[in-house]
């Protein structure tokens, strides 16, 4: 049996979602995410939360190094990288190239419906990475969520974490 990684405990962590993702949290656009499925039965809700917690705990652990990292961005970023607000599950001619076309999707709703950086467009631009293999994430940021991104895909399509119900959206975040 595989030991279930749990999501959503560490408060602080939640906190500084909070701090800079108020504004997104609470958008009803926002809260479409939850009629949508992502990866296996998470929904894209739950699936932009963790990949901002991961990213959040990642950051925090590059801290203690060199470089500081815009939170700010990251949170933000995190939050909106998959905010293209369609079921890509639906067949049709545009959502079978989806993996190549909604991250740009996600950065134009994320432009129409919030102000974000040109940071934040970048981090949410470049999530895909490497599989949009000419969008390199240039900034620390852009790369932190990138991989927070990868792991929580690969563990929600394999079905080994546990969402605690801030992350589930059972219960409210903000």
């Amino acid at each position: 049996m595989l030991n279930l990684v749990k999501i959503g405990y560490d408060e602080r962590i939640v906190n500084i979602i909070r701090k800079y993702g108020s504004d997104i949290l609470e958008s009803e656009s926002f809260q479409r995410e939850k009629d949508y499925i992502q990866h296996g039965t998470t929904s894209t809700y739950a699936h932009s939360l963790c990949v901002a917690y991961m990213s959040v705990w990642l950051a925090v652990r590059k801290r203690h190094k060199r470089n500081k990292v815009d939170m700010k961005s990251v949170v933000r970023g995190a939050l909106l990288h998959d905010y293209f607000l369609y079921d890509w599950h639906e067949k049709n001619e545009y959502h079978n190239l989806h993996g190549y076309t909604h991250a740009k999707r996600a950065m134009e709703n994320a432009r129409r419906d919030f102000s974000i950086t040109a940071k934040e467009a970048e981090i949410i631009y470049c999530h895909m990475f490497p599989l949009n293999i000419s969008r390199v994430p240039h900034s620390r940021e852009a790369r932190i969520v990138c991989v927070a991104d990868k792991m929580v895909a690969g563990s929600e399509t394999l079905m080994i974490m546990e969402y605690s119900q801030h992350m589930s959206g059972k219960t409210a975040i903000v």
